[in-house]
């Protein structure tokens, strides 16, 4: 694994709001660690906790940013990618607070361009507190 040097903006097709996660923290040729912080400002708060389905998007935009930081290593430009399907997804918690620190790890398991799959997860304090198959589609 490798340090992330590029800031998460540039790494995936999204804009502020809709940016869910802080930062890439490392990565290698299969895999990338991210890291959200949940915050009083954190998007899809509401009583002081965001639901847990929003881990699926965590994911996602984890996923997001391993092909981001693909395409910035080879000198092209980052490319808007699908979400195609979401399996075997566990919510361990039902909510993440204020203060929670979630490390995502997503692992490539399949590339066939354009469709690729990764066993995703994310940690609280070691804790597996979600999982899934993420499928995605980059055209």
């Amino acid at each position: 694994m490798q340090p992330c040097n590029y800031p998460v903006n540039d790494l995936l097709y999204h804009a502020v709001p809709m940016i869910l996660i802080d930062r890439i923290e490392a990565y290698d040729s299969e895999t990338v660690h991210s890291f959200v912080e949940i915050t009083p400002d954190s998007p899809f708060m509401a009583d002081d906790v965001v639901p847990s389905y929003v881990s699926v998007e965590y994911m996602a935009q984890s996923v997001a940013a391993y092909s981001g930081i693909k395409a910035k290593n080879s000198g092209g430009n980052v490319k808007i990618g699908y979400l195609a399907s979401a399996r075997k997804v566990e919510l361990n918690v039902p909510f993440f607070s204020i203060g929670d620190k979630l490390e995502i790890t997503v692992q490539m398991i399949w590339n066939e361009a354009p469709m690729a799959v990764f066993d995703c997860r994310i940690e609280r304090e070691d804790v597996v507190v979600a999982s899934s198959r993420l499928n995605v589609y980059q055209p």
